[in-house]
């Protein structure tokens, strides 16, 4: 049972957690591909079966958040719901918050929060963190392609950013905090998209999990990688592809990642560099020996 399900996440329940529903429901295999927090709602894209052979293209996927955020205090989990590790007065306007809101667009330096399943040395930090270890976490580079005020009533704000992939909103939010002297955590947070994938166009987990069909929810994931350009070869270039040699391809510009169609059918995901091709994942079934 291979495909794309598009979940609609509630508070409450971790990432891993809904997969487990998803392959009981389905009897089969799946992953979701960027996990959200138990606090945070919204998108969650599951791939099934087969599809999982897929999953680093769409964990690699731009993600945009609505977040509201509470000023005035700083907690352990960077939410409101960790312990309160310091309480500070708030004298800060909108207009205040908008520029400093506004400076973290671009590329940025951030560290992950404490209660994170960054590995540091072989542990989850979460795992250290919880201990009353204070993990030893490294700034990564992030890229915060959008973001903006879109509420606000101090000590509330409110904004919506789109980021590459890997970027914590706790940390984000918590930064803002210091930068403006207040501290801050995460009120609320949703995911509304991942790449091209819309929250508007998920099922709830409730609804999939009653659905005498769950099924009919689930998107083919020729359908699903779409967003990727697709390369076309006839039979003999693709039976070089098929047995996992690359090709030279002519006429082709693009860089990148792309969805290989040998006579017509899919048979998988390559990467293009410098007009050469080099299968990456096929399908089962397609691949030749």
């Amino acid at each position: 049972m291979d495909g794309v399900l598009l979940i609609d996440k509630p508070k409450g329940i971790t990432s891993t957690r809904v997969v487990e529903k998803v392959r009981g429901k389905l009897r089969t295999r799946a992953g979701h591909t960027g996990t959200l927090d138990p606090i945070a709602t919204g998108l969650l894209v599951i791939l099934t079966g087969r599809s999982t052979r897929f999953a680093w293209i769409f964990q690699g996927l731009d993600k945009g958040y609505n977040t509201d955020a509470l000023l005035g205090i700083k907690t352990d989990t960077y939410d409101v719901e960790g312990r309160i590790i310091e309480e500070r007065e708030v004298k800060v306007d909108c207009n205040e918050i908008r520029k400093v809101v506004e400076r973290f667009s671009g590329d940025i330096l951030q560290t992950p929060p404490p209660f994170s399943a960054k590995r540091v040395k072989g542990k989850r930090a979460y795992r250290l963190a919880r201990k009353g270890k204070d993990p030893e976490l490294k700034p990564v580079r992030v890229f915060i392609r959008e973001i903006k005020l879109t509420d606000c009533l101090p000590p509330r704000f409110s904004f919506y950013c789109l980021v590459s992939s890997g970027t914590y909103i706790r940390s984000l939010v918590n930064d803002i905090g210091n930068r403006l002297g207040t501290g801050a955590v995460i009120e609320s947070l949703r995911r509304t998209q991942v790449g091209v994938f819309r929250v508007e166009n998920a099922v709830t987990l409730e609804e999939f999990l009653n659905s005498e069909d769950p099924e009919k929810y689930l998107i083919p994931v020729e359908q699903a990688l779409s967003f990727l350009p697709q390369v076309r070869v006839d039979a003999f270039t693709g039976d070089r592809l098929l047995k996992g040699m690359s090709v030279v391809l002519k006429g082709f510009s693009e860089e990148g990642n792309v969805r290989i169609y040998v006579d017509e059918k899919f048979v998988g995901v390559g990467l293009v560099r410098s007009g050469v091709l080099k299968p990456e994942r096929l399908l089962p079934g397609n691949r030749k020996t």
